[in-house]
């Protein structure tokens, strides 16, 4: 008697079954940040391929930021002018505020650079620097009078019980290995170059009219409060002035970028993201590591990701009684599927 091709019955047959290895973290010592850029192509990746390998990463771990600046092509396709005027306002900045931030992490610009000369003067100042400049504008770059880098930042995701757990996956052959992710940040550009020029122009303006202009170390009461109505909740204020001082005060924490494609990058990626590597085979793998179990039965994993199960109702629809509404159904359809088999996961 010849064989039953079975599949041909199942309108859904499994195709193919992995191992899942889980690891708790990637290290004691160490954290995974997701950085999401929603802003950029997917195939234009920050790296060294595509010429715009990020230049520095910086965070402040403790009020959740963290900022990477990465470079500008200023020969292609770029105003020379702006390059040149947001460029010296971010050189002056960076010299009278000693390589501080704008935006949140600087406590929205409190303070900054003190402008030199008065009036008409110094625009006439000004433009004749800004003529000089572009005249040599290769020498320009060198001396960072133009703009070569954007800022890009963001915030973590608060870590809270409803937090989604993203975790990094690499396969190995049929071997699935997931590592949680310990944040989640979308980095956005930061306009700390805008800041910078205004806050200076700003400076300027008072000069002129005889007002003092605030000093660096003037320390300046910040009141804000956000309004928020997530999901249907009631609307709840938060006092901006403690999360805007904890940020101005936690210094930056500097860290060297690895290109994905460099040597270390690799070497980082097959010691740290597979379960076992201690373990010469699979087998001995499948041996040695322990195993993930459950704690609910098959029933009861149901109730859990779907509504509750309406025996009377299940019994109803069986004998082919009356039929409920369209939210019925698939709530029915839901409760009556089969129930998951043991996995493969390890």
């Amino acid at each position: 008697m010849a064989d039953i091709d079975l599949e041909q019955y199942d309108p859904d047959p499994i195709k193919a079954t992995y191992d899942v290895y889980i690891k708790p973290r990637i290290s004691d010592d160490r954290e995974i940040y997701v950085l999401q850029f929603p802003n950029r192509d997917a195939k234009q990746h920050y790296s060294n391929e595509n010429e715009s390998q990020p230049l520095k990463l910086r965070i402040k771990p403790e009020a959740g930021m963290l900022e990477v600046d990465v470079p500008l092509d200023v020969w292609r396709n770029f105003d020379r002018e702006k390059g040149i005027k947001w460029g010296d306002a971010m050189k002056k900045s960076n010299m009278t505020k000693g390589g501080g931030s704008y935006g949140m992490p600087g406590a929205f610009g409190m303070g900054g650079a003190q402008p030199s000369g008065r009036g008409r003067a110094r625009e006439l100042d000004d433009d004749v620097n800004q003529q000089r400049l572009l005249q040599d504008y290769e020498a320009a770059v060198q001396q960072d009078h133009v703009l070569r880098k954007q800022t890009l930042g963001g915030q973590t995701v608060p870590n809270e019980d409803t937090t989604p757990q993203y975790m990094i996956g690499v396969w190995r052959e049929n071997q699935l290995h997931l590592t949680p992710a310990d944040q989640i940040v979308q980095m956005r550009p930061q306009f700390h170059h805008l800041d910078a020029y205004a806050e200076q122009e700003r400076q300027l303006r008072a000069r002129e009219t005889g007002a003092a202009p605030a000093r660096a170390t003037e320390a300046r009461a910040v009141h804000m409060t956000v309004k928020s109505s997530i999901d249907g909740e009631e609307d709840s204020s938060d006092n901006m002035a403690e999360r805007i001082m904890v940020a101005q005060q936690e210094p930056w924490q500097h860290h060297r970028y690895i290109d994905e494609d460099s040597v270390d990058a690799w070497a980082t990626f097959h010691e740290n993201l597979f379960v076992g590597n201690e373990y010469e085979d699979k087998q001995e793998l499948v041996e040695k590591v322990p195993k993930l179990s459950s704690v609910f039965q098959d029933s009861e994993l149901l109730d859990k990701v779907s509504v509750t199960r309406d025996a009377a109702k299940l019994s109803r629809d069986k004998r082919g009684g009356t039929k409920g509404t369209e939210d019925e159904d698939q709530s029915d359809t839901s409760m009556t599927s089969d129930s998951p088999s043991d996995s493969d996961s390890e």
